[in-house]
Formats: C-alpha cells, sequence, structure tokens
C-alpha cells in the first residue's frame, strides 16, 4: 500500500496532437468526459516520487488501476485508435505491460499486426526489447509506438531504440497521458507524430538537483516511467 502523497494540488488537463508531421485525417477533439474519467481512473496526485528512469518529480499516477477495469481499457484504447488512424501503422507494438494492453486494442480497431516489447533490469538499468519472434515480422513496417502513459520517456525512448534496431520504419507515437515535454522530444527524433488524449504539467529533475530533496520532502511509494 503507497504512502500518501506530501501535498496534492489542482490543474488543468489539456488534449492535443503534437509532433513532427500532422496526421493525415482530421480527427474529432476527445470528449471531456472521457479526458475527466481518465484523470480519475489514474489518482493523480502531487508529491515528490522517482521515476523507473531515476529522475524524481512532482506528479505520480496509479496506471495500474486503468487495467483492472477491462471494459474501460478499451474504451481508452478505442478513443486513442481514432486520434492515430491518419498515420496508418502497418503494426502496433506497446511496451508491457500496459503500453501492451492498449497498443492491443488499437491494433484490432485498426486492423493492424500488434508486437509488444519485454522490460529487461539489468543491475539498475532497465531496457526494453521485442521478443526474437517479433523482431523479423516488424522490419520494414510501419511502426504505431503506443503506451499508457509518458513520463520521463525511458520505455518510449528505450523501445523505439529496439524498434529502429529492427529495421522498422517509424508512422507515430502515442499515449493515453503524456506528462511533461519527454514524449514530444522522443517522438520528434523519430521524425514522426506524437498523438495522446490527455497532458499534464509536471516537474522533473535529476535526482542530485532536486529541490524536494534539497528541501527534506520524502520520497511518495510510486514510480512512473
Amino acid at each position: 500500500m503507497r504512502s500518501p502523497a506530501p501535498s496534492r494540488t489542482s490543474w488543468t488537463p489539456t488534449a492535443q496532437c503534437c509532433g513532427a508531421e500532422p496526421a493525415a485525417d482530421p480527427v474529432e477533439p476527445v470528449p471531456s468526459a472521457l479526458r475527466d474519467r481518465l484523470l480519475a481512473t489514474v489518482a493523480a496526485e502531487r508529491g515528490h516520487f522517482r521515476y523507473e528512469s531515476g529522475h524524481h518529480g512532482d506528479l505520480w499516477l496509479d496506471l495500474d488501476r486503468l487495467l483492472i477495469d477491462a471494459g474501460r481499457t478499451r474504451e481508452l484504447g478505442v478513443e486513442l485508435a481514432k486520434e492515430v488512424r491518419g498515420c496508418r501503422p502497418e503494426i502496433v507494438c506497446g511496451p508491457l505491460t500496459g503500453g501492451a494492453f492498449i497498443a492491443q486494442v488499437v491494433a484490432a480497431e485498426l486492423g493492424a499486426g500488434f508486437a509488444f516489447a519485454e522490460r529487461v533490469v539489468t543491475g539498475d538499468a532497465v531496457a526494453y526489447r521485442l521478443p526474437d519472434a517479433l523482431r523479423g515480422p516488424v522490419r520494414g513496417r510501419r511502426v504505431l509506438l503506443v503506451d499508457d502513459a509518458v513520463n520521463a520517456g525511458s520505455a518510449l525512448l528505450s523501445t523505439w531504440q529496439d524498434i529502429l534496431s529492427c529495421g522498422a520504419q517509424p508512422a507515430g507515437s502515442a499515449c493515453l497521458l503524456a506528462l511533461g515535454e519527454a514524449a514530444a522530444r522522443i517522438a520528434a527524433a523519430t521524425g514522426a507524430p506524437l498523438y495522446h488524449l490527455l497532458a499534464l504539467e509536471r516537474r522533473l529533475w535529476p535526482p542530485d538537483r532536486c529541490p524536494l530533496c534539497a528541501s527534506g520532502t520524502p520520497l511518495g511509494a510510486g514510480q512512473s516511467r
């Protein structure tokens, strides 16, 4: 059971599509009611948290709650599929665990193939890698990379590095939640667009320059990618 965050504040979410190039087809705005349900589901908290990348930040999301209700997971995946339809991927890939579940729904909606990347831990290092059986099928194909949320971007970046090493072509990146600017920077580096349902502002620091550590604010129990 996680410890409570030291403090909580409120903020205004935004939904948008941004990246290196626009989608080929126009998309309808994400319904505000759906965005509100998404935000409520992940129980966003302000406080002091350590992310998978090693960075410290002031926003934590309970991403596991997204997967408890399979109907809600499908609803969000279907909505994301509407956003990304214009990039016309041949394969939709997601990092395990949450990203792969969302990616599978998006792939089914678009009639595309599906692939996933496994989390590989070596000492303190975390990487994402496609299983051997999936590396050949993505070669030369247009791949859309989907995650549930992108924070510091470690899962998105590592998965893209592995997908590109397989010889795939980037069609775009997509996520339900984009925190800060990391997702946009990574997507721009691939030369393909970024799509998301909801964007949230957060602050992010290397651990040795974290002002919350300097002020003695205790770390919460949550982690995010």
